[in-house]
């Protein structure tokens, strides 16, 4: 079989002639932008986390769970916890597309490989035709970016056959099977996964703009344009023409013109007015009209304000999470924030828990000696609360039945056909309470 899986790969490096290179990939750039400078991704990325696995995982069976959860709660070779590793996992798949997760062993047990330090290595399906199919993963041994190149790859045979591992020559690249490895993808229909960001990188990018064009404002905070004119006793008529095109083209003139005088005096009154404060004081030159005009700037980062309010709402439904359930959106009053919970868990959390799992439980299940792993039931809220309230309501019934039975000093007695009727009344809804608990 090692020696099968051996060929397999010296044949599909050779087949395809690519090798794999440490390179920069814009994506991973773009993405790391969005990360480290949009100000509410920290707050979003860390709420989506504790919803996704507010429950926790489970076999099913209590017996199996306690086997489970020794190993999650254990810490890996790198010193953090298995089951961190699965939250920053899935944390990682969304923003990147893709993460791996790599199996150790169950004592040192899974770490991390980031999106860009590994690629899968694929060759035509030959039984079936018309695919590609996964038969190992390259990985970066420097913890470097690798992408695809023109040349192929030496695998280094003696230290297969001496210590199983496959490894390149230079050593920069070795080889890890799919029994070992996780290739945990925020789509997992495509190999390579989609980024969250990738989907809406149009609105993400206007945010960014806005954030740089505030930047800049603040940082530089000029006046705008400024149109200088000169006074027309400056240059008598008839002795040089102040025409743009003569400035450009005339090369009779000498630098001690007084038309490059005025160039140089208009220059260096920018600079100062660029580099000035609000309480400078500054001189014009008596050669130019005191009417200054100001051209004011086109747009102004003052009117994306409304873009940046809604930052954090638009990073949260980038990241696939309702606004709403983490205190970003705005919620009309007659909603129940038990109802906005449970509407984003059915129709957002789980479905993306389910996707999770059943990549991560293969490889988890096969190497733990479980059936299956998967996120434990969640327990609406919204009906838990509902049966508070019902609760809460034949009390208060009763209490209305209890003061109409009994006659306290100083009261007048309710007439008996009203009494009557009152009783009949909250004798009936009490039942109904009853009924829909």
């Amino acid at each position: 079989m090692e020696d099968r899986l051996l060929d397999e790969l010296i044949k599909s490096t050779k087949s395809c002639d690519t090798d794999f290179i440490h390179a920069p990939i814009r994506l991973q750039d773009r993405i790391k932008w969005y990360i480290q400078n949009l100000p509410t991704y920290p707050y979003v990325r860390e709420q989506w986390k504790n919803f996704l696995f507010s429950n926790g995982l489970t076999t099913g069976d209590p017996k199996l769970d306690q086997k489970v959860d020794d190993f999650l709660y254990r810490h890996n070779i790198q010193g953090v916890t298995n089951y961190s590793v699965i939250q920053e996992g899935c944390a990682q798949a969304r923003e990147y597309g893709k993460c791996g997760i790599r199996w150790l062993s169950e004592e040192d047990g899974i770490v991390l490989v980031p999106s860009d330090q590994y690629v899968s290595l694929v060759i035509q399906n030959e039984q079936y035709k018309g695919f590609e199919q996964v038969i190992a993963y390259a990985i970066s041994v420097k913890n470097e970016p690798i992408a695809v190149a023109s040349s192929p790859f030496k695998l280094d045979e003696d230290e297969f056959y001496r210590t199983g591992r496959l490894i390149t020559e230079n050593e920069d690249i070795f080889i890890e099977t799919p029994d070992n490895f996780c290739n945990l993808r925020n789509d997992n229909t495509t190999e390579n996964g989609v980024s969250c960001f990738d989907r809406d990188k149009q609105r993400l990018n206007l945010l960014s703009s806005v954030y740089e064009r505030l930047n800049y404002d603040i940082v530089y905070d000029g006046p705008g344009r400024i149109i200088l004119r000169l006074k027309d006793s400056y240059l008598p008529t008839g002795q040089v023409d102040l025409s743009a095109s003569s400035y450009l083209e005339s090369t009779e003139i000498s630098k001690e013109s007084r038309a490059d005088k005025a160039i140089k005096e208009a220059e260096a009154l920018a600079n100062k007015i660029k580099n000035s404060s609000s309480d400078n004081v500054l001189l014009l030159s008596p050669n130019f009209e005191d009417n200054i005009e100001h051209l004011e700037r086109v747009t102004k980062a003052t009117e994306f304000f409304t873009w940046l309010n809604k930052e954090g709402s638009i990073v949260a439904q980038a990241f696939g999470i309702t606004p709403e359930l983490i205190g970003l959106g705005d919620v009309s009053g007659n909603v129940s924030m038990e109802k906005i919970i449970d509407n984003a868990m059915v129709n957002t959390i789980i479905p993306l828990r389910e996707s999770f799992a059943t990549q991560f439980s293969p490889m988890l299940s096969a190497k733990l000696g479980v059936p299956k792993l998967y996120f434990d039931k969640y327990e609406l809220q919204y009906n838990v609360d509902r049966s508070s309230e019902r609760y809460k309501d034949s009390l208060s019934v009763a209490q209305l039945v209890t003061a109409l039975t009994e006659k306290k000093d100083g009261e007048q007695e309710l007439s008996p056909d009203l009494r009557s009727k009152v009783e009949e009344a909250l004798s009936r809804v009490l039942d109904h309470i009853i009924e829909q608990t």
